[in-house]
């Protein structure tokens, strides 16, 4: 495949995982947004989606083994698995690129080999590209040190019936939010639902004698973490090599 010549002044973007839930999605805002261009798709080899449009318009999704040796990229944003993450860092390494890495349960490996990466190129990892989260997570924290050990707190988490790890990574980053506010959080404060297309609900209960508060992100469209992605890219394709966050895109504090 080769490089459709995107306007001088566009941020050249690969979504790998395109024909996922959220790739999908990538693609289709991308393609509508003048800043962007949508170079090149991915899927994994065999997939069916493999010679399909991205999206209306769009390149059609290939593997990574068709992209010819001097493809060039800005930023090459992943949402697939553990082992996609991996094809994703190469690719990003033979393009070019910086790399925005959004898919969740990475493995310590994996996490290693991107870390190690970051000495090269910009490198982001974001188990959750929505602004709401972020600011979430700074709320939950801030809680977490103003109550004390005064609170018992727990987090119910819930998402649509096919997604596979739990806790969620948004979750996660909630419970080491409440840890770096100073209360200690189990495994067993945390719980997980899933079932039906609930896309993404978050809950951090502190409960006290006498009272209670929650803090509470409910995700009402996959839109909303798509632009949170694609805002991300813009963002780091400008950053020199270096490991980044989603609050240094946002320019909040560093946790």
């Amino acid at each position: 495949m080769s490089t459709p010549p995107p306007s001088s002044s566009s941020l050249r973007i690969v979504v790998h995982g395109a024909p996922g839930r959220m790739g999908t999605r990538l693609c289709a805002l991308a393609m509508n947004d003048p800043s962007l261009a949508l170079v090149g798709a991915v899927a994994r080899a065999g997939s069916r989606a493999i010679h399909t449009p991205a999206a209306p318009g769009a390149v059609r999704i290939a593997e990574i083994a068709s992209f010819p040796a001097d493809f060039r990229a800005d930023v090459v944003i992943d949402f697939s698995s553990d082992a996609g993450a991996i094809n994703a860092l190469s690719l990003a390494q033979r393009a070019g690129a910086a790399l925005l890495v959004g898919t969740t349960a990475l493995s310590a490996a994996t996490l290693e080999a991107l870390r190690q990466a970051s000495t090269q190129r910009a490198v982001l990892v974001a188990s959750n590209t929505s602004r709401g989260v972020a600011v979430t997570a700074a709320i939950v924290q801030t809680a977490a040190r103003l109550y004390g050990p005064a609170a018992d707190v727990s987090i119910v988490e819930a998402h649509h019936r096919a997604k596979k790890d739990a806790p969620s990574g948004t979750a996660i980053r909630l419970a080491n939010a409440v840890k770096e506010g100073g209360l200690p959080l189990s495994d067993a404060q945390v719980v997980s639902i899933r079932g039906g297309d609930v896309i993404g609900e978050h809950t951090v209960r502190f409960a006290a004698d006498g009272e209670y508060i929650e803090i509470t992100h409910r995700a009402t469209s996959r839109d909303l973490f798509a632009r949170g992605a694609l805002d991300a890219a813009k963002w780091l394709g400008s950053q020199p090599p270096g490991w980044w966050t989603m609050n240094d895109v946002l320019g909040l504090p560093a946790r």
